[in-house]
Parts: structure tokens; sequence; C-alpha cells
């Protein structure tokens, strides 16, 4: 239509000016009459031209008059009030965010909060049809067939009563078994609270000092403050202690069991959801970033929920069915609420952004079937991430300040080590190629984080792993396997290959489900070979893949709880000497025979600081100070008098005790152990009195 337009107007600005130009030579350059003749024939075939041109148009919207309206102009007439709906939701999600812009840090932002919650609400409640029915009523009345369409969550109550009570019954069981293997005594396992668990805490706590910070910004290592808001909620709920703040990890673990289930059952059936989500369940990786109060863990969870979705609304037959739109809008809300949990889940978008120029390339007229549901999810996710989007345009530093900290180009690593280790740019990325691809089979995490003495795939799960990756990669045209392969290599090139240290554990959780899936279809195709090859009955084999789960059961639990867990090794040795001084100082502090609580005087600097986030959480009410080493120029803090001290000396250190013991003498002298190597952790000396 347009292109009809600018040929009108063309044809209309010719026949004008040749018209003119002929009519200037007949009136004032009369000697070259043929001149103007031949103007005026030119002007004259324009005009013809024009008349057939708006001619055909005007056939053309006789002929779209007859047939239905367009699709955006016939949804506005039959939706207008769930588009008045979202649009109000989207405005209000936005305000939230104007809102927190202005307002000053110290203020109350529970009513911020709020709105944005309505504004996500209200958007969401335009898309599920018996949300929307009971807010709006039977809008579409006049539109409606003469059959009438069940609601939305009237098909999820469907789907779960085809599932049969069996089938509901083992669900519930391995999520229990799951739940029991994340939350079993979680003050304690892991011993050791990390640093990073420690502040994550305190800043849990902060935001919910006496009034609701800022949910809308970030916070300690430019992470969204909506994360620690989380955590600080679990803590209300569930008690100020290690345990209490490691909960709501324990139930994301959960959870991200139950959507990598239900995605797939989606793309590969139920045989094969079943030995995923066990593989899940009881693999040392996960349960171990599942015992851990950090949003590490929230990325499996993110990222399965946000494709099942996204798969259930793009992979039906696209009929505008309410439903799509639902699964749709939904896992454009995931996607956007995965701008506040860790860095990793920002590779959902992603993944998703190349699954679907993925299928713009094979599948025929893709973009035109789906592009409203495309345009749907796009707008869902801006709305949920739009506060978080508004505080990063004020502050842009902070949207990549933590990926130029660990890529190996934006922090200088690969510069530092070829000069430092005299090696080529290509030896070095293929050594972080290596490490990163033997992650699952050889090469240890070698961070803190988690430091296995065995690869983040046990023995058995690793064999049916690279048998799964095989069979989905020669099935790599199916789009289920193709999300799947792009999911698993997206994640180990961006988060592994391109930063520093690989492989590193904390910064791959997004890629668990995905192990689970490659070890359930592994096992599936295993199977499956194993009925040709060999034969036997259907049982024989589900049997096989039985005893198969259980055998990776066994291994990952016995590993983990049996061998890992008495190493100590997570957090490093500061962890472990900041659990145990931390507990002990929060005992003393709450001992009732002790009415003068002490001062702490840490000799730890420049080893270890009394700002360390173990000692925060743990020790928070006890007043202590950092003590300078000898040789630096700052000035030791001086006891008081009136109050008791406990001098903690590190074994760094320990050649300060003697001049402290001399010069407040009568305390008590106590060396503290490791329990694990009994090597020194610390020495404690405590006076009650000072005297000077």
């Amino acid at each position: 239509m347009r292109r009809g337009r600018g040929l009108a107007a063309l044809l209309l600005l010719v026949g004008l000016g040749t018209a003119l130009l002929g009519q200037f030579y007949f009136a004032f350059r009369r000697e070259y009459v043929w001149d103007g003749v031949l103007f005026w024939a030119l002007a004259i075939l324009s005009f013809v031209l024009l008349w057939r041109c708006l001619a055909r148009q005007a056939q053309r919207r006789n002929q779209v008059s007859s047939e239905k309206p367009g699709f955006w102009h016939l949804w506005w007439r039959r939706h207008w009030r769930r588009a008045l709906l979202a649009a109000g939701g989207a405005a209000l999600a936005v305000l939230a965010g104007y809102l927190a812009r202005r307002w000053p840090q110290e203020a109350d932002f529970t009513g911020v909060l709020l709105l944005w919650l309505t504004g996500v609400g209200c958007f969401l409640c335009a898309f599920v049809p018996s949300v929307r029915n009971q807010v709006l009523g039977d809008t579409n009345a006049a539109f409606a067939p003469s059959h009438e369409k069940p609601a939305f969550w009237e098909l999820v109550v469907r789907r779960v009563e085809r599932a049969g009570y069996v089938r509901l019954l083992g669900m519930a069981a391995l999520l229990i078994l799951a739940l029991a293997v994340r939350a079993y005594d979680l003050e304690h396992i892991p011993a050791n609270l990390g640093g990073d668990e420690g502040s994550w805490g305190m800043e849990g706590l902060a935001m919910l000092d006496g009034r609701l910070a800022n949910p809308f910004a970030t916070r300690w290592f430019s992470f969204p403050s909506m994360s620690f808001l989380a955590w600080g909620l679990s803590m209300r709920v569930f008690g100020q202690t290690i345990g209490g703040m490691r909960a709501l990890s324990a139930l994301i673990g959960t959870a991200t069991v139950l959507t990598t289930f239900l995605l797939a059952r989606h793309l590969w059936g139920s045989r094969v959801a079943w030995m995923a989500a066990a593989a899940l369940a009881f693999g040392h990786f996960h349960i171990h970033f599942s015992r851990l109060a950090v949003n590490n863990v929230g990325d499996g969870l993110l990222v399965t929920l946000a494709l099942w979705l996204a798969m259930r609304g793009l992979r039906s037959p696209p009929s505008g069915q309410p439903e799509q739109e639902a699964y749709v809008a939904l896992a454009g809300a995931v996607l956007g609420l995965s701008l506040y949990g860790y860095f990793g889940a920002r590779l959902i978008g992603v993944i998703l952004a190349c699954y679907l120029a993925r299928q713009m390339v094979v599948e025929h007229r893709f973009l035109a079937r789906y592009g409203r549901l495309l345009l749907l999810l796009v707008v869902a996710a801006l709305v949920v991430a739009a506060p978080l989007l508004l505080y990063y345009v004020d502050h842009p530093d902070t949207l990549f300040a933590r990926s130029r900290q660990v890529s190996v180009f934006g922090s200088g690593w690969l510069a530092r080590e070829r000069e430092s280790a005299g090696r080529t740019t290509a030896d070095l990325l293929w050594q972080q190629c290596w490490r990163s691809v033997s992650a699952f089979h050889y090469t240890l995490d070698p961070t803190f984080w988690y430091r296995p003495a065995i690869p983040l795939l046990d023995f058995a799960s690793g064999v049916l792993f690279v048998l799964g990756l095989v069979w989905v990669t020669l099935r790599g045209r199916w789009p289920a396997n193709g999300l799947l392969l792009i999911w698993f290599w997206l994640a180990v090139v961006l988060g592994w290959m391109m930063t520093e240290n690989p492989p590193s554990s904390m910064r791959l959780v997004i890629v668990s489900p995905a192990l689970a899936l490659l070890v359930g279809l592994g096992l599936d195709w295993l199977i499956e070979l194993g009925r040709r090859v060999l034969g036997g009955g259907r049982r024989l084999w589900q049997g096989v893949a039985g005893a198969s789960l259980v055998v990776v059961a066994v291994l990952n639990l016995t590993y983990y709880f049996a061998v890992y867990t008495p190493t100590r090794v997570y957090g490093n040795p500061t962890a472990e000497v900041g659990t145990e001084l931390g507990r002990y100082l929060a005992q003393r502090e709450d001992d009732a025979d002790c009415p003068n609580p002490c001062v702490v005087y840490f000799y730890g600097p420049p080893f270890m600081y009394w700002d360390f986030g173990t000692l925060r959480f743990l020790a928070r009410g006890v007043e202590g100070f950092d003590v300078p080493p000898r040789e630096e120029e700052e000035a030791a803090p001086v006891p008081d008098p009136d109050r008791g001290a406990c001098f903690v000396f590190l074994p760094e250190r320990l050649d300060e005790l003697p001049g402290v013991r001399a010069q407040y003498p009568g305390g008590v002298e106590t060396p503290v152990y490791s329990a694990v190597d009994a090597r020194p952790l610390y020495w404690l000396y405590e006076v009650e009195n000072l005297d000077f």
C-alpha cells in the first residue's frame, strides 16, 4: 500500500511539473512550440498512469474491505478492555521504576514494590483467561463461538487429572526426596558459611532493616537488590540463622526438579522427563548450590520455567487461542524476572533469541505465524524488567560491571597471561576451551565455591551425558534438540570459555538442568539400543533404567554427604576460621553469664578482616576492630579499660600474642584447631578486666 501511494505521488508531481513546463513554453517560448507539445504529452501520460494507479488501489481497497479486517484491528475491537488492562499494568510498572528513581534512598519503598506487583499482575491478567474473566467479566460475548472454550486454569486441572494419581504420587515422592537431600541439616552442611553467603545474608537483612530498601537498584557487587530482598524475606520466615538463610535455595533447587520434568515431558516425553528429573534431583553439583545462600541456584529454575512456558506457547498450533497467549505472556514475565537474578540468568534471553532465529531460518513462515506472540513475549519481559532497566539507564556501568571483571577480554586477563606466561593467544584460548569442555569428566572446579575432588558429573552420569550429547547432535534438526544444544553450548562458551579460571562452578549453575536432560536422553537412547540389539521386554529395560538411576543417586549422595562434606573445603580456609569464630562469639554474646560483652580485637589483616562476610553475619551483635600489622603506619585501636577484651590471633600473626599477654596479664588463652586435619585456626586470648 505504501509503495502504491509513493508511485501515485511521483506521477502527480511529474504530471504537474511537465504540464507547467509545457504551458510555459506555449506562453513564453513560442518559438519552441514542439518542446511544449512534448512536455504536455508527458504530463498527459503521467495523469493517465495516475488514474489507472488510483483505480487499482480503489479496487484493492474494495477487496480488502470485503474480506476480514486485519488482525490488530479485529483484536482491538474484540478485546479493548484487555488492551486497556494490559496498558494500565504496563504503565504502573513503568511508574514504579520512575518513582524508584526519584525517591531518596533512605525512603521506604514498600509502596513502589506494591505498585510494580500490581502493574505486573494487571498486565498478566489481561492474558490469563480465567483470571481475566473474573476481573473484566465476559468481554468477548459478542464474538464468542457457539461452544464455550475452557479457561486456561481449567485446562491445567484437566491435564493434572489425565496425568493420573499414580504419576502425581510419584512426582510428589521425587520432590520430597529432592527437598530432603537439599534441606537436611542446612545449618551445618556445608559446615562452613562462605564469605559471600554471609555478605548475602547481611544485604538481605539490610533490605528489611525497619523499612524496605530500593528493590529496583543494585547493591553488593552490582547484584540486583531484588535478589537480596528474596533472601531477606526467607530469613523473616525461616529465621536469621544459617539454615534459615539457606532454606530459600533448597526450595528453589527442589522447584527446579519439577520445572525440568515439565520441560522434558513437553519436548521428549514422560520417560525422558522422569530420568532427567531424577538425575537433577540427586546430582551433587546441583545439590551443592541448592544448599548455599546465594542466588546462583535460581538460574536453573528460571531457564527451565521460561523455556517450558515459551515452548508451550510457540509449539502449539498458531490458532491464537488464549492458552497460547497465557503461556507466552508468563514466559516473558519469567524472562524479565531473570534480570533480577544472578548474572548467568541473562543468558536466558540469549538462548531464546538464538533458538527463535534458528526457527525463522528452518521453519517456513515462522515469523508470520508467531510474530504477534513473540511481540507479546518481548513486551511482557519489558514490563517486568522496566524498573530495573530504568535504573540501568541512570547507572549504565553497573549493567556489565561483573561481566567486565571476569571476562578474559574485558578484565585484561588475556594480555596479562600472554605477558607473564609467554604464551600465544591461541594457546590460552585452547586452554580455556579444554578446561571448559572437560569439566564434566576430567578438569576439576578450581574455586572454593565448590572445589570437589571429582568432576561435576559422577562416573555413570558422565557416560550417559556423552551418549545424550551424541544423540541430540545427530538429531540436531529437531526443534527440541536444537534448543538444548543452543542452551548447553552457549552456557559453556559464554559462561566458561570467555571468563577467567574455568570451570568455575558458580558461573554455570544454569547448565545443570541441561546436563540432567542430556543424561536422561542418553539413558533413554541406551535403553532403545539395548532393546534393539539384545532384545528383551519393555519391563526388563525399564528395570535397567531404574537401576541405573539408583546407581547415579547412590554415587552422588555418597560422594556429597560422606566424602565431600567432612572435608570442609567449601569457602576456603578463611570461611572455616570465620564460621568457628563467629559461632563462638555469637554464643558468648548470648550467654546469660556474660553481662558485659567483650570487644574483639582481631589480629587478622592482611590475611583476613573483621568485616569478612562470615563474621559479619554470625557475630552481628559483637563489636570488633581490625588490628593492623605492626609494620603498617595505621594506629591500632586502644582497648576500653571498662570492658572485657577478646584478642583473636590468626596463625600468621601469632608472634604478637606474647606482647599482648605481657601488656594484659591474667587472661585465658585458648587455641582452636580444625576438626578436619587438626591444623591451627586461631588463638583466643580473653581478658575480663583490663589492667593498665
